[in-house]
């Protein structure tokens, strides 16, 4: 299984907006551009679920989710993370992405924190590495 190393941690840390990918079960793709994402440690991260429609919907029914990061000023790397989700409406979790939301958005209200489980990074960066699980 791949790690959330200190280097793609810096790349979520610097990205403001995250495209984030699922699927419904006929595999109808859906991805949409998320703010509310950060790294929980190596092997998490959170998504705040204040707007999801077809992505909760999704996520319900088929709980895989891609997300695409990538710095082009330092490198110019890129990355695919992929993995399983699971959707937390209540608990420590759920209490931390509310008081995140509050300190940046006080108007939104989170519906769920969604945490994706790291199960596999991919490189992105154009070169001869390119497709390659890391």
């Amino acid at each position: 299984m791949s790690k959330l190393n200190s280097e793609i941690q810096d790349i979520f840390q610097k990205q403001g907006v995250f495209p984030i990918t699922t699927s419904a079960l006929d595999g109808t793709p859906n991805v949409v551009p998320m703010t509310f994402v950060k790294v929980l440690d190596e092997d998490n991260i959170l998504i705040v679920d204040n707007f999801m429609n077809k992505t909760r919907k999704n996520l319900e029914s088929n709980p895989v989710m891609a997300i695409s990061i990538w710095d082009m000023e330092n490198g110019k790397k890129a990355f695919q993370i992929k993995g399983k989700t699971s959707i937390v409406d209540s608990g420590k979790i759920f209490d931390e992405a509310k008081a995140w939301v509050a300190e940046k958005m006080p108007s939104l209200k989170p519906k769920a924190a969604i945490i994706l489980k790291v199960e596999k990074i991919y490189n992105c960066t154009p070169g001869p590495n390119i497709g390659q699980e890391i």
